[in-house]
């Protein structure tokens, strides 16, 4: 099997499992077209035909025509898995490798691996195709996840998506055509996309986006690689600069600080004297900077500049309204 025919028929399963309706073989061939896929409906009839081996597809008579869809629940060993639950699948090994590397962890992680191991080579296809645009980071808490499937399917067919969107600084509801990259979910579900509005990229918290409507026309993404956009990012917030932030702690609190906060620093190093140099390159100052101040007099910024001229209006306005200056 090529490439080629792989992609198209994965392209068909999703056509299928997303309209409850059904598609006929004349709906199919035409959206292959619009994506720049010439093929006859022979071919489309012979994919669903093998499609059909592996996944529960049904055919439905209506109005004179076939209507292909997708039945609500496959096989899983012995288990009959809803789609949704196969989904879950890839959350749940998602939130496992957000956890990182404990025995415990690597042992869910191998469980649900090996589930979906035992799935057909297509079933694996799909679900490895929706890991790669999915993530989980930690903490996490209830979210609203409601449109989150339009989202999905808009990443994986690289569809532009019409929102309504409500930002929260400036509390103002905007209306954008967006390029859905990724999903990932932290506390809230968030889309990384190429806003066509700002031309730049951005984040949307799904639960802040009050309506959404994939359109039919196709994206051509931009270099784009979220493990890039995120590495410099404290919390969750990014930039699009580079702080080099480098903080000295008192030898008693290096100890603390390295078990407890070490994992998040760049480069850890024991200085003479017994302090700690914790090194971290940030893109924004907003998280990091409370951060700091949360240590008191154990800390030292040694640089940015503008992290130490931050601490120290901070400080100082702080002692003037408690009276000690």
């Amino acid at each position: 099997m090529s490439t080629k025919e792989v992609d198209r028929q994965l392209y068909l399963l999703r056509a299928l499992a997303g309209q409850k309706r059904g598609r006929t073989v004349e709906d199919l061939t035409q959206e292959l077209e619009d994506m720049g896929i010439a093929v006859s409906k022979r071919t489309v009839y012979r994919d669903i035909d093998v499609l059909s081996r592996h996944f529960p597809i049904t055919e439905t008579e209506r109005d004179n025509l076939s209507y292909y869809g997708m039945m609500e629940h496959f096989k899983l060993e012995d288990i009959q898995c809803s789609f949704d639950e196969l989904m879950a699948l890839v959350f749940i090994n998602r939130m496992l490798e957000a956890f990182g590397k404990d025995p415990i962890v690597k042992a869910g992680r191998d469980l649900t691996s090996r589930l979906v191991s035992s799935l057909p080579q297509l079933q694996q296809n799909y679900l490895q195709g929706i890991y790669q645009n999915f993530r989980v980071e930690l903490p996490g808490s209830q979210a609203q996840g409601g449109q989150i499937q339009t989202f999905i399917e808009a990443v994986r067919q690289r569809k532009e998506v019409d929102i309504r969107y409500h930002a929260f600084n400036s509390d103002e509801v905007s209306r954008r055509v967006i390029h859905p990259y990724t999903i990932y979910f932290r506390q809230q579900y968030y889309i990384v996309a190429y806003c066509t509005t700002r031309e730049a990229i951005r984040e949307f918290r799904l639960d802040r986006i009050l309506d959404a409507q994939m359109l039919e026309s196709i994206f051509q993404p931009r270099e784009f690689r979220y493990e890039d956009y995120c590495q410099h990012s404290w919390e969750a917030l990014k930039g699009d600069k580079d702080y080099q932030v480098v903080l000295h702690f008192a030898p008693e609190s290096s100890r603390f600080i390295r078990e407890y906060h070490g994992d998040k620093a760049d480069s850890l190093r024991d200085l003479p004297d017994g302090s700690l140099e914790f090194c971290k390159t940030v893109s924004l100052l907003d998280e990091i900077f409370p951060w700091v101040l949360s240590q008191g007099a154990d800390v030292k910024v040694v640089a940015p500049e503008e992290l130490q001229v931050l601490v120290q209006d901070t400080i100082r306005r702080q002692a003037e309204q408690n009276g000690l200056i």
